[in-house]
C-alpha cells in the first residue's frame, strides 16, 4: 500500500506522542500538539546535558558531542549567554580557535546518523557542526571564527555531497556577506539530487537536515522532491530506521511538513 504524505505525518504524530526526549518535545511543538509537561521536560533535558559537562566545559572532550549538546539546548529554548550553555559554547570556541585543527576520530557518527570514515571528511564535518553552533550563538564577530568560516567556504567547491551539505548548514546560519552564498550552496546540493529524490550513497537525512536549515524557497523545492524517497523508507511506527532513530524521524517530520505546506 502506498503511504500518502498525510498518513506519513500521522504516523510521526503517534511516534513522537509519548517520547520524553528533545526530538519528542520539538516534534510536538512543530505539530501544534505540545503536552502540559513539555516546558518542564525541556528544562530537565537541559539539566541532563549540563550534568554531563566536565569542568573544562566539554562533554567527553569531543567537539561533536559538545557542540551538539549546545545545539540541543538552544533548540530547547536556552540563550547562548545562559551559564550552562555558555560553558559549552566557550569550549567549542576555544577548540576551533586553537590552530591547527585537531583531526576528528574515525569512524565519526554525526547526530543525524551519518557515519564518516575518512579522517579528512570527519574533521571537516565536525568543524562545520562546531561553526554552526558558534554562529547560532552569535560568535560571528570573532576574527578566528570568521577565518574558520572562510576556510570551510574555500574547501566547499571540492568536497563530496555529504560534506557540501555540512558546509550548507554553516552558511545557513552565517552572517552577511557569507549568508549571501546560501542560494548557490543550495543549487549545488539540488543539482546532485537524483531522479528518485535521493543523493545516491549520500545520507538522505544529512542532506535534508542542511536544506531544512537553509529554509529558502529553492531549498524547500529540493526537499519536496525528496518526499517519495522518505515515504519509501518510513516504517509502520512512523520512524525511518530499525531500531528507531529519533533525530532522523524529526528530520523526516520537518521535511514532510515543508512539503505539506507547499
Amino acid at each position: 500500500m502506498t503511504t500518502s504524505l498525510e498518513q506519513a505525518i500521522v504516523r510521526l504524530e503517534n511516534f513522537f506522542d509519548g517520547l520524553d526526549t528533545r526530538p519528542g518535545v520539538l516534534a510536538r511543538r512543530l505539530l501544534g500538539m505540545p503536552k502540559p509537561g513539555d516546558e518542564r521536560l525541556a528544562e530537565l533535558l537541559c539539566i541532563e546535558r549540563r550534568a554531563r559537562t566536565k569542568m573544562d566545559g566539554s562533554i567527553g572532550g569531543s567537539l561533536v558531542t559538545t557542540a551538539w549538546a549546545a545545539w540541543e539546548m538552544m533548540d530547547l529554548g536556552l540563550d547562548a549567554l545562559q551559564g550552562s550553555l555558555s560553558r559549552l559554547v566557550s569550549w567549542v570556541l576555544t577548540f576551533l580557535e586553537s590552530p591547527p585543527p585537531a583531526p576528528a576520530p574515525t569512524p565519526l557518527a554525526l547526530p543525524n546518523g551519518t557515519v564518516l570514515t575518512s579522517e579528512a571528511g570527519a574533521t571537516f564535518a565536525a568543524e562545520c557542526l562546531g561553526l554552526r553552533v558558534l554562529l547560532r550563538a552569535r560568535q560571528d564577530a570573532r576574527p578566528r571564527v570568521l577565518r574558520r568560516l572562510e576556510r570551510v567556504l574555500s574547501l566547499w567547491p571540492t568536497v563530496h555531497d555529504e560534506l557540501a551539505a555540512s558546509a550548507l548548514g554553516v552558511v545557513a546560519v552565517a552572517p552577511v556577506p557569507y549568508h549571501d552564498r546560501l542560494e548557490s550552496c543550495v543549487e549545488r546540493v539540488g543539482a546532485a539530487q537524483q531522479s528518485d529524490g535521493t543523493w545516491g550513497d549520500a545520507n538522505l537525512f544529512h542532506m535534508l537536515e542542511s536544506l531544512l536549515l537553509a529554509g529558502i524557497r529553492p531549498a524547500r523545492a529540493v526537499i519536496e522532491r525528496a518526499v517519495p524517497a522518505l515515504l519509501a523508507v518510513q516504517r509502520p511506527d512512523g520512524s525511518f530506521d530499525s531500531p528507531a532513530h529519533e533525530e532522523r524521524a524529526l528530520i523526516g517530520l520537518r521535511a514532510l511538513l515543508v512539503a505539506q505546506q507547499g
